[in-house]
């Protein structure tokens, strides 16, 4: 009877700490998550005041896609028939307000569809 009695008490501790840990898993597990909801919630309300900021900036901007070819003479400079045409493009979308063109530049390559799909499947969220 005495060691049916230590097997019963046995279980009955077992079953305490494990229910216990279960019991602070989910506590731990819901502080997390709260955490994470309000880092989210923050982060949507910065990427709304920015993209109101970058609908203004967007208004302001005209992007016509060119080959290398047509931007690069020979010794790689930008030619004077691009960059009138630019100019062009600033005046149409200023107007009469004043504007000022400091410089122009190449862009950065586009990368290749492949070069996107890897990008996009290493950076995907889980």
């Amino acid at each position: 009877m005495d060691n049916m009695m230590q097997a019963l008490i046995l279980l009955l501790a077992g079953f305490l700490v494990v229910f216990a840990v279960l019991i602070l898993l989910i506590v731990i597990v819901t502080i997390y998550s709260k955490i994470i909801r309000a880092a989210q919630n923050s982060g949507e309300k910065r990427k709304a005041v920015k993209a109101g900021n970058d609908e203004k900036q967007e208004e302001n901007k005209i992007v016509r896609s060119v080959t290398r070819e047509e931007i690069e003479d020979d010794d790689g400079e930008i030619p004077g028939e691009v960059i009138a045409v630019i100019a062009a493009a600033v005046d149409a979308v200023y107007g009469d307000k004043p504007h000022k063109i400091r410089s122009v530049r190449k862009s950065r390559p586009v990368r290749s569809a492949w070069a996107k799909a890897g990008m996009l499947q290493n950076t995907r969220p889980f």
